[in-house]
């Protein structure tokens, strides 16, 4: 399907291993080298949905705060079970090979919905792009009587050009004229570009839960479909060096908003008994190391232990005032439940994937290939090919030549 890469039949055990060990990193559907590793960023295998997984036609969960169903605030809190903690647990445990790629493919699945993306930039057509637009359109609409800031953003002029722009990228199909389908992708990319330019401006800006989801949704998804329309003309290099662009800035914001809205001045909170069900240890300190961008793991824990400063045994009769955590600051257990936590939880999940699809346009880059003709070669795979509605490539192994 594409040289230099196989399909490969199952993920090997030293894969897990390595995952577990943290030698590799998963980033949605791309498992690499980890960083300071000696082939740090060499990828070591593709995940990828084909047509057979519902991801890869609508991809993931609308989520926009305090108007999600709670039947999906129960799938994304069962989607986060899997992690680096529960594969070193499942590394002495599995004993087949077939389990192994189940369990990686669980959590890759998982970060999917958790992203609300798919893991292949292949699944993110224009025709994903727009559904997923419309769904999060009528969503903040639903809430713009009590938002006055999103009121303003669904009024703006940017929102008119973008749907626009993506009605004529949907009228391109094979029987499109190659000119005409080049004038559509090259208008719309311009088009697109603008806009994406004034939502990173909003996202910026955004201080809120409410307007800092939304603007990070527009800003993801025009900046998405304008990349995409990059690698269909044919500007590989341009595609490429623009995904790592928009993945830069968007890391950052999350980061920022992750920090200031999300987290905020308390995050030991969550080591209290509200969030005992809502967020186990392995999760928070997650969360920790992508806030912060410094990978602790467990040491948060003993790092929150200094900051309560509550003694078991202290000295004169005990007050009753409390555990050290009984602040009472913030927006409300409720709010932190249906909004706060589950933000937290996509924008971690996405920044996985956005750099899974780095990975991917770099490939695409490689290979000089479109990711509509990505999706063809997906297409024209043998379905037994699939494993749980995935293609797993692996690098061809490259026969060593025996010394004279």
């Amino acid at each position: 399907m594409i040289p230099g890469w196989t399909v490969a039949r199952a993920i090997p055990y030293d894969v897990l291993i390595g995952l577990a060990t943290g030698k590799y990193q998963s980033y949605g559907g791309v498992i690499r080298w980890a960083a300071g590793t000696a082939n740090a960023g060499q990828i070591v295998r593709h995940l990828i949905p084909v047509s057979l997984n519902p991801l890869s036609v609508i991809p993931g969960l609308d989520f926009i705060p305090g108007i999600i169903a709670n039947i999906q605030l129960n799938q994304l809190k069962e989607l986060t079970r899997f992690n680096t903690y529960q594969l070193m647990e499942l590394s002495g445990q599995i004993s087949n090979l077939s389990q192994v790629t189940e369990q990686i493919l669980k959590i890759a699945t998982g970060t999917a919905v958790l992203s609300g993306l798919g893991l292949a930039v292949s699944c993110i057509s224009f025709v994903a792009i727009n559904d997923k637009l419309n769904t999060i359109d009528g969503k903040l609409k639903e809430i713009q009587k009590d938002i006055q800031a999103i009121k303003y953003f669904l009024e703006s002029s940017e929102r008119a050009k973008l749907f626009a722009a993506l009605s004529a990228l949907l009228k391109i199909d094979i029987k499109t004229a190659s000119e005409h389908r080049h004038t559509i992708l090259h208008n719309s990319r311009n088009v697109l570009s603008e806009i994406n330019m004034r939502y990173r401006e909003l996202l910026l800006e955004a201080s809120t839960i409410e307007t800092a989801m939304a603007h990070e949704e527009y800003f993801a998804l025009t900046a998405l479909a304008q990349v995409r329309c990059t690698a269909e003309l044919g500007m590989f290099d341009i595609a490429y060096k623009e995904i790592q662009e928009m993945n830069l800035f968007w890391q950052a914001q999350a980061h920022r908003i992750s920090k200031e809205v999300l987290i905020g001045k308390y995050p030991e909170r969550f080591l209290a008994t509200d969030f005992v069900d809502e967020v186990s240890l392995a999760e928070l300190t997650q969360w920790l190391d992508f806030v912060y961008e410094e990978k602790k793991g467990l040491a948060w824990i003993d790092e929150f232990r200094l900051k309560i400063n509550q003694k078991w045994y202290s000295k004169g009769w005990f007050s009753g005032s409390g555990s050290g955590l009984s602040q009472n600051v913030g927006i409300g257990l409720e709010k932190e439940k249906q909004m706060l936590i589950p933000a937290l939880r996509k924008l971690i999940a996405r920044g996985e994937v956005f750099e899974g699809y780095v990975a991917q346009y770099e490939l695409l880059e490689e290979q000089k290939m479109k990711p509509s003709e990505f999706e063809y070669q997906l297409g024209n795979l043998p379905e037994s090919l699939a494993i749980n509605s995935y293609i797993i490539l692996e690098p061809s192994k490259t026969v060593q030549k025996q010394p004279a």
